[in-house]
């Protein structure tokens, strides 16, 4: 599922997320709308998205070598 599912999902607006999360409402829209790269986000930002959407880093990353690479570090050997 996408960002704007999740966000959906939760019924929040972006204005909701963006209050909750302190990333301004057009930083949310570029991500949504795909002019700014999730997958390029600080990790505090991604983090922040994750907690008010209740969902998890691999649910809002589309990046496959940053998922795979999310998988290894959850998986220690």
């Amino acid at each position: 599922m996408s960002l704007k599912g999740f966000r959906k999902k939760e019924k929040r607006t972006k204005k909701q997320l963006s209050d909750l999360t302190g990333i301004s409402m057009r930083t949310i829209d570029d991500y949504e709308t795909g002019k700014r790269d999730i997958n390029g986000a600080k990790l505090s930002t991604l983090l922040k998205l994750c907690k008010a959407l209740s969902c998890r880093l691999e649910d809002i990353l589309t990046d496959e070598e940053t998922l795979d690479l999310l998988q290894e570090v959850e998986r220690p050997q």
